[in-house]
């Protein structure tokens, strides 16, 4: 190698070098960036040509940044609700645009916050996509497991307010044995009575009262009655129905007799279910109850039969009481099956519901917003009552430091990087999402000293080599004079 050969070679040196400072520092500047990835330097030898003897005229360096996309940085809790790090390979997917007619892009910087528009975007200005889910939570229109033109703009003012009617309840209560026998005078018409609300379609509330009535012993009743012990009907009358008293019997929504067992091992539960009339089973259609069995078997003038329709639907391997509610809700009350414990009992003590448990919820507006580990996006609202609104997804590469960066921690999702598969998080490879988290830069502060040092000396190094090959050719020229 000639002096000229070396000056070449120790230039190509200090370029490298050079190249490997501009990525130092720019690991630096960005040790504080949100899922930001560091940028490493590789060198290679350069060489001229080659002969078939193996000799070969050295040609110094080069050097090639590469970013380290598939190195995770640590997750650190922010508490801020639309913060959202990936604890996996997966990528957030984002539009550059709000309307997604935009480019695709991967991110893991997961600094998400609402615009003006409800439009959660971070701070690079990218727009986070989902899959819109419907009030059930289930995916509206067609998406394709790996279309990511099928996602769109995540908005939580696609949902400012809620109102869910009641879809199910269960019911239980307690009833006293007591009250069946030979009792003078019978029971008050309401004094086995409870009322439970509920939420009709538009989120107001309403009403079902159940009234129990014993059907008194044949002493305690006129002797054209025949009554029996154990036995009860059950009333339900619906505050959304008619237009009277809330025991109106245009109210009533549905009329069963209910008749428990008094041996011992099953004492207390269900004997048989059947229709208020008593005149079997209740499999399944409902009867209204005649006349003279609304109020302990005495006729009651303000329960006619004319006024009274049949309705309700007993369900006896589910234990359900199916009803229509005023609002055109078909509404299942659990009140249990046949010898079940879990259900309406009677057993010695005071009337007293034991179990009421519904669904639906009021009115209410939007409070909050944040992100489940698997993904979705949920909103709180003022009602106590919470629902997500869209499903996020997470792209994986076979190779994704072959994603092509863009500005704003962002990367293109190009063919040398693979296939883009969308998966949920918690799913594989892609990893859970963490919401109130982001995922800090995976730079080391210590390691980008140790390597600027590293640097500084071998570009020293080089120039000194230039330095001496200069020496040596001034020594050359000299020797002419």
């Amino acid at each position: 190698m000639s002096a000229l050969d070396a000056l070449r070679t120790s230039l190509s040196g200090m370029n490298a070098q050079t190249t490997k400072l501009s990525g130092i520092s720019n690991n630096i500047a960005n040790s504080s960036t949100v899922g930001y990835k560091r940028v490493s330097t590789q060198f290679e030898s350069l060489v001229l040509d080659g002969a078939a003897s193996g000799a070969t005229a050295m040609a110094g360096t080069a050097a090639h940044n590469r970013v380290a996309i598939s190195q995770v940085g640590q997750v650190q809790n922010t508490g801020v609700d639309t913060d959202i790090a990936v604890n996996g390979s997966g990528f957030f997917v984002v539009n550059e645009h709000a309307a997604s007619n935009g480019k695709y892009l991967a991110t893991r910087a997961g600094s998400f916050r609402t615009d003006q528009f409800g439009n959660l975007v971070n701070s690079a200005g990218y727009f986070l996509q989902g899959t819109k889910l419907d009030a059930n939570g289930l995916p509206i229109g067609s998406v394709g497991d790996n279309n990511v033109d099928s996602l769109q703009t995540v908005n939580v003012n696609s949902v400012t307010a809620t109102a869910a009617a009641t879809t199910k309840m269960t019911f239980f209560a307690n009833l006293p044995a007591s009250q069946t026998g030979a009792i003078s005078p019978a029971p008050a018409v309401d004094a086995f009575q409870s009322s439970v609300d509920y939420y009709d379609p538009l989120g107001k509330a309403q009403t079902l009262t159940y009234r129990f009535t014993p059907k008194l012993a044949a002493a305690a009743v006129p002797p054209a009655v025949t009554a029996e012990t154990n036995t009860w009907t059950l009333q339900v009358f619906d505050s959304a129905t008619g237009t009277g008293p809330s025991d109106d019997p245009t109210r009533q929504v549905a009329a069963i007799g209910l008749e428990f067992n008094p041996s011992l091992g099953l004492g207390g539960t269900i004997k048989r279910v059947y229709d208020a009339t008593g005149t079997g089973t209740l499999y399944p259609a409902v009867v209204a109850p005649a006349t003279s069995q609304l109020s302990g078997g005495v006729p009651n003038p303000d329960h006619t039969a004319s006024t009274i329709t049949p309705r309700g639907v007993y369900n006896p391997s589910a234990g359900t009481l199916t009803i229509t509610t005023g609002g055109g809700v078909t509404l299942p009350i659990s009140i249990g099956t046949v010898g079940g414990t879990a259900s309406i009992t009677q057993l010695e003590g005071d009337f007293t519901a034991t179990r009421i448990e519904k669904d639906g919820s009021a009115f209410g507006m939007l409070q909050r917003v944040n992100v489940s580990d698997d993904g979705k996006v949920v909103a709180t609202f003022s009602n106590g009552q919470s629902r997500p609104i869209y499903q996020l997804k997470l792209a994986l590469f076979a190779n994704p430091d072959g994603l092509n960066p863009v500005r704003g921690d962002a990367y293109e999702m190009v063919p040398g990087a693979g296939s883009v598969r969308l998966l949920n998080p918690g799913v594989g490879a892609a990893g859970a999402t963490s919401g109130g988290a982001l995922e800090a830069s995976n730079v080391d502060i210590g390691t980008e000293l140790t390597n600027l040092i590293e640097t500084q000396r071998a570009y020293s190094s080089n120039a000194s080599v230039i330095h001496t090959a200069d020496q040596m050719l001034e020594e050359a020229t000299n020797l002419k004079r």
